[in-house]
């Protein structure tokens, strides 16, 4: 027993259909895809450098060496999915005999074993499994005297423990029968062995299944009887080596269940622990990661390499004086609750920190934190690895990704992003921005010229001078080759601008000495303004363009601003302006009259009064073209008491000529609907003497909606005079409907987008028969507008609409026509054929 135990280390490595067996000799093996590794992998889901298995050797008599495997190389580089030994992952881990390790995700798995090279015999069982039985517990000569017979059995001063450890073991053996590498035999109640496992035919080649003398079947019988509790536990002697038979009568079965374990090379191992300290040290001083044990209790520093000590700059002594928080950048709080994460969930969590130096600078570190057991006791273990410069080339990414190199200027992604982030700020608090596109004039023909040297260095300085022109705030890019763009947020009007630009052509007017050559440099601007010009970064940014290069086209060296909608609108409106004011003062307004007719009595119930506008160049220009624009100036009021008393007045002078009297309707602008329009209409009906009841007031839900309270008190004024009110284009708001109920409406009139595509289908006549039915329940009158054919008017009259309106019967006409129109209906009416 004094001599060194000679023990062979080896590998079996498993992928695909290849098996490999290896032994480990005393030296670094580096595992991978790279043929420069000692063993070389071929397998997509390794790594180049995937693994290292260093030798580590004991002080002490025996010399003993074992091995330790890290994640990677020993250079502190990773492989790319990691190591799992026993199913955990690893950055480091002391082999034991029996542990699995798989590499690549799964696909490869390496298998440790550890045998005695004179023997044959091997550790018979991993160190999970050698764990769950207290190896204090079976330290033979210290637990199990030896006898000098071949067998013995166990006797004990303290037998209800030593009861209890035996069951524990026989138990943690029948749960693991399929994972143990021991010999295995049945024995019956004859003596014979009835079954073996492959391990006992290999260990023992010499027994047969019932060869005599057999040292493992010899007295079984008569020992386990003499215990009396149906198991024991016994040395036996054989070729010069000690095993130790675990034995277990099965009274169901009628057999005697049996392990036959060899543990002298555990003996010589058990040596080797108690060396554990300085292995580990000796394994973490290789190791080019930063490693720190730490109490999760006190979050005192226990333990830390060189590599970590160098990485802070404190001392070995110094180090172990502080605590985890006073090398952490990071709230207590938030560290404490990772460490809890760690040890409820046994994490192996990887996470980027930052880290503390001793003359208080920041380090970037990425930390893998885990719970390990290290003199059994439970600490946190970090693996700290440097990333600064891993940070400063990201950061030196993400700048060249955003920045012009030239100029030190942002370039068209960091505009773009800026001009985004801008816009949506503009739109919280209602502000404005402005786009400023810049090109530079003839910059060409100094590239040309004088070189692109030149050429670079005049760009950086006129880089440079625009950038002095603008406020901190503001965003300046180099778009690309000769143009700039500028940002200018939260600006109070566009003028401001016009300011920037002008302060950026005085400050170019000075020369730009480059070498032996005075320079000038010349420029046209282009100028977008949020949200006037574009709602989003696309437009903005291409109506900048536009504008610059309508200043190109104008002679260059000046600015622009993009404006050609409102430039053209304004000319538009200051022109009908104009001419609105004095198309009332000259009399070119006049009233067209379209008539509605009782399809039943084929009478003229109503005339609409519909405006037109009789320019002396124009012709006649339609309602769309210029209604919207008297909205906009505010001529509508003056042009709708115009309409007002003009239709008041020709209906009054029907009804003098003799003609039957009928309503006259006007439609109301949106506008109107004010509180002085109810006196405005009384001082019309008085100056035209027509009676309120010939009044018929059309409004549209538009008019509504803007003021409802005050437009529902001024109809219902209205109504009390005796003006008739009515719903125009009926059908095409979402609530008409619950306005039918809240506003005195006497009549409807069906929106025309229903009776143009009326056709005999019956989804149109539904609905159609619908709006009817609806009026009719409200008890007020449904008139039909936009009437254009025969069709229409028969499948209207069929749906119980009565009164019509629309080019089948007559187109809008003049007053005189208009008045021989009633005149004529008067006389023979007008019926549907």
């Amino acid at each position: 027993m004094n001599e060194p135990v000679e023990l062979k280390h080896i590998i079996h490595i498993t992928y695909g259909d290849i098996r490999q067996r290896i032994v480990l000799s005393n030296e670094i093996h580096s595992i991978g895809r790279h043929s420069s590794n000692k063993i070389v992998i071929h397998h997509p889901t390794i790594s180049r450098f995937h693994c290292t298995i260093l030798p580590v050797k004991y002080k002490g008599e025996n010399q003993q060496t074992l091995f330790w495997i890290i994640d990677g190389d020993l250079k502190g580089n990773r492989s790319s999915n990691g190591i799992f030994i026993n199913g955990n992952k690893c950055l480091s881990y002391e082999l034991s005999s029996g542990d699995s390790i798989k590499i690549g995700g799964n696909e490869v798995e390496i298998c440790y074993e550890i045998i005695n090279e004179e023997s044959g015999s091997y550790l018979a069982i991993s160190e999970e499994n050698i764990s769950s039985v207290n190896s204090s517990n079976i330290v033979i000569n210290s637990k199990y005297p030896k006898i000098s017979s071949s067998q013995t059995t166990i006797t004990e001063e303290n037998q209800e423990q030593e009861e209890k450890f035996i069951r524990e073991v026989l138990f943690t053996l029948h749960q693991n029968n399929n994972h143990i590498k021991a010999p295995y035999i049945h024995i019956n109640k004859d003596g014979k062995i009835i079954h073996f496992n492959s391990f006992f035919k290999d260990f023992f080649p010499d027994f047969n299944r019932n060869s005599y003398p057999n040292p493992f079947v010899d007295n079984l019988h008569q020992d386990l009887k003499s215990n009396g509790n149906n198991f024991c536990i016994r040395e036996i002697k054989h070729q010069n080596k000690c095993y130790t038979q675990y034995a277990n009568y099965k009274q169901q079965q009628d057999i005697i269940e049996s392990y036959i374990f060899c543990f002298e090379d555990r003996y010589t191992l058990e040596k080797n622990l108690q060396e554990n300290e300085e292995k580990y040290r000796a394994v973490v001083r290789q190791i080019s990661e930063g490693i720190i044990l730490v109490d999760p209790i006190s979050k005192q520093i226990i333990e830390a390499n060189q590599a970590y000590c160098s990485l802070i700059g404190y001392s070995n002594e110094e180090i172990l004086t502080l605590k985890i928080y006073d090398v952490l950048a990071t709230d207590p709080e938030v560290h404490d609750s990772i460490i809890r994460k760690v040890q409820k969930n046994r994490l192996n969590l990887v996470q980027e920190s930052i880290h503390r130096h001793r003359n208080r600078h920041f380090i970037d570190v990425e930390v893998n934190i885990s719970s390990i057991y290290y003199g059994a006791k439970e600490y946190i273990c970090y693996a700290v690895r440097d990333i600064t410069e891993r940070k400063m080339a990201q950061e030196m990414l993400c700048y060249q990704a955003c920045h012009d190199l030239l100029t030190q200027l942002g370039n068209r992604n960091l505009f773009n992003e800026q001009l985004y982030k801008a816009i949506a700020r503009s739109q919280r608090y209602k502000s404005k921005l402005a786009v400023i596109f810049i090109d530079l004039d003839r910059f060409k023909h100094i590239n040309d010229t004088l070189g692109h040297d030149v050429g670079d260095r005049f760009l950086q300085e006129v880089a440079i001078r625009i950038k002095n022109c603008l406020r901190s705030a503001d965003v300046i890019a180099r778009w690309g080759g000769d143009e700039f763009t500028i940002l200018l947020s939260e600006i109070k009007n566009p003028q401001d601008a016009t300011i920037v630009s002008k302060r950026i052509f005085n400050s170019l007017k000075q020369p730009i000495i480059i070498s032996e050559y005075q320079l000038y440099c010349h420029l046209s601007m282009g100028i977008a303004i949020y949200p006037q010009d574009g709602e989003n970064p696309e437009n903005l940014v291409k109506n900048a363009d536009i504008a610059l290069y309508r200043s190109k086209d104008s002679g260059g060296n000046q600015y622009q601003y993009y404006n050609p909608s409102m430039n053209k609108r304004n000319t538009e409106l200051l022109h009908l302006e104009t001419n609105l004011y004095q198309a009332i003062r000259e009399s070119q307004l006049c009233l067209y009259y379209q008539p509605q007719i009782n399809i039943n009595t084929g009478k003229v119930t109503g005339m609409e009064a519909l405006i037109r506008w009789q320019h002396p160049d124009l012709g006649m220009v339609s309602p769309d073209q210029f209604i919207p624009i008297a909205e906009e100036t505010g001529f509508i009021n003056s042009i709708g008491e115009w309409v007002l008393f003009t239709a008041c007045e020709q209906n009054k002078k029907w009804q003098q000529s003799g003609l039957t009297p009928l309503k006259i309707a006007v439609n109301l602008s949106p506008r109107q609907c004010q509180p002085n329009l109810v006196t405005s209409l009384k001082q019309i009906l008085k100056e035209t003497k027509l009676e309120p009841e010939y009044l018929e007031l059309e409004i549209t839900e538009t008019s509504i909606i803007v003021h409802p309270e005050l437009t529902q008190e001024i109809l219902e004024e209205l109504t009390e005079i005796g003006i008739s009110i009515t719903m125009d284009d009926f059908g095409s708001g979402y609530s008409s409907v619950g306005y039918l109920k809240k506003f005195p409406f006497q009549k409807i009139k069906i929106d025309q987008s229903f009776v143009r595509d009326l056709k005999n289908e019956p989804s149109d006549l539904a609905i159609i028969s619908a709006v009817i039915t609806l009026g009719k329940g409200f008890n007020l009158q449904v008139v039909a507008e936009g009437v254009e054919s025969q069709e229409q008017a028969y499948l209207l009259k069929n749906l119980q609409c009565d009164t019509m309106q629309g080019y089948f019967f007559s187109y809008p006409l003049p007053v005189d026509e208009a008045t021989k129109f009633i005149q004529s209906v008067a006389n023979e009416g007008i019926f549907l054929p």
